[in-house]
C-alpha cells in the first residue's frame, strides 16, 4: 500500500512541477506579447502625432508589410 502512495505521490510531484514549469513559460510569452502589443500602440500613437491632422486608416499603410508572427 505504501508503495502504491509512494509512486502516486511522486507523479503528482513530476505533474506539479511540469504544470509550473509550462506556467512560468506561459507567463513569460505574456509578457512578451504585452510589451509588443504596447510598443505597436506607441508606434502608432507617434504616427498619428506626426501625420497631425490627416486621418490614419488600414489604407495609410504599406501593402508589402508582412506579419512577424502568426497564431
Amino acid at each position: 500500500m505504501s508503495r502504491d502512495y509512494k509512486s502516486v505521490c511522486e507523479e503528482l510531484d513530476a505533474l506539479t512541477v511540469s504544470y509550473l514549469s509550462i506556467l512560468e513559460e506561459y507567463r513569460e510569452q505574456w509578457k512578451e506579447s504585452s510589451r509588443e502589443l504596447e510598443e505597436g500602440f506607441l508606434e502608432l500613437a507617434h504616427a498619428k502625432y506626426t501625420m497631425g491632422t490627416k486621418v490614419i486608416s488600414q489604407y495609410s499603410y504599406d501593402t508589402r508589410m508582412k506579419a512577424n508572427l502568426e497564431v
